[in-house]
């Protein structure tokens, strides 16, 4: 496997990288304009990487903003603040934001990139393992509503990722076995073998978080993205697919406020609910409907509960797969194997929930 992977989006090209030290890269990434650089991270990273953080606040030409943690900080208030900052600053086209965080760190990077003088570059430097295998790569960013997740944001593509595996070290396990839900959803809408690798590895994976086979899962999501982004960059068609388990999933975020599960978590509830979707409504067979269900029965979730459906189906109806009062969900045919459905009801959504 190599340690580079092309995102093939002709202009908008760019590498995915392994690195040894996101300090080293962002040095060099900062030298190589004499621009301003704007660093955006978070607090708990901060701490926890403060010596390297230190050394690179030095540079005459860094300087670093952190953002609040959560979901809550995905708001016009957060890009309003960094903007504000580039604009003190005498930020230019040639300025550079360095993303250094999850998810969250990255869309909101990204985002407040794409707007600031319409369009400076950024650098995706993932540090969860979600962010690795997700969403550092293919260009969306945003910033949430009251009533829904990411309604608002633009696909604007990043200058590189650079993946600084050394982050897992310090990584909760409740983090990481929640990010494996992005995993499994690759091995689910795209890749039967991804998807038998991490079911024959995954009691090693949650005991033992072995970096080597997590580097392994990294990559090979990393070249499943990477194929299907290139092919349909705006989410026009087949990128639909990576939503798999999502439409479900953010409601229930939504739901619950943003506080109590973690992404990755609630799209574990979503992929069940989407299974059942899949074997009922669809083509999804019994034996593969159980053998799915059987490998998201490893992992440990917080309970949950939905009882109003209709606040529920409030974010439901907010998805940004709705067209003309319909849902596009994506459903599995087989392990491997996905379809954009037009025909789950709303009613049948609901339906889906008794899984949970």
């Amino acid at each position: 496997m190599a340690n580079k992977i092309k995102v093939d989006l002709g202009l908008d090209s760019y590498k995915i990288s392994m690195i040894d030290s996101f300090v080293s890269s962002i040095l060099h990434v900062a030298s190589s304009t004499k621009s301003q650089c704007m660093l955006i991270s978070q607090d708990n990273i901060y701490k926890l990487y403060k010596e390297k953080f230190d050394q690179l606040s030095k540079l005459s030409n860094i300087s670093i903003h952190l953002i609040d943690d959560g979901e809550q900080a995905k708001s016009f208030e957060t890009i309003t603040q960094i903007t504000n900052k580039m604009a003190s600053e005498h930020f230019d086209r040639s300025s550079i934001v360095l993303a250094v965080g999850g998810g969250v760190v990255g869309d909101i990077a990204g985002f407040a990139a794409s707007v600031y003088m319409r369009g400076i570059d950024y650098v995706q430097y993932p540090t969860t393992l979600l962010a690795m295998v997700d969403s550092s790569i293919g260009g969306k960013t945003g910033i949430n509503l009251k009533s829904g997740k990411n309604l608002v944001g633009r696909i604007y593509q990043p200058k590189a990722v650079e993946i600084d595996i050394n982050f897992l070290l310090t990584l909760p396990d409740r983090q990481i076995n929640a990010a494996l839900a992005e995993a499994i959803k690759y091995g689910f809408i795209y890749d039967r073998e991804l998807f038998d690798f991490i079911a024959s590895s995954i009691d090693n994976i949650i005991e033992n978080k072995s970096i080597k086979i997590l580097e392994k899962i990294i990559i090979q999501c990393c070249e499943i993205k990477s194929d299907v982004v290139s092919e349909d960059v705006n989410e026009n068609e087949l990128r639909m697919i990576l939503n798999f388990g999502h439409t479900v999933g953010h409601a229930i975020e939504g739901y619950f406020d943003y506080r109590t599960l973690l992404h990755g978590e609630a799209i574990f509830y979503g992929m069940k609910c989407a299974l059942y979707l899949s074997n009922k409504y669809g083509n999804l067979s019994n034996n593969e409907y159980n053998k799915s269900l059987y490998l998201l029965s490893k992992f440990d979730l917080p309970s949950v509960s939905i009882e109003d459906y209709d606040k529920f189906m409030t974010y439901i109806k907010s998805d940004k797969k709705i067209r003309a009062s319909n849902v596009k969900f994506i459903l599995l045919d087989e392990i491997g194997k996905s379809q954009i459905n037009d025909n789950i009801s709303f009613e049948q959504i609901i339906e889906s929930l008794k899984v949970l």
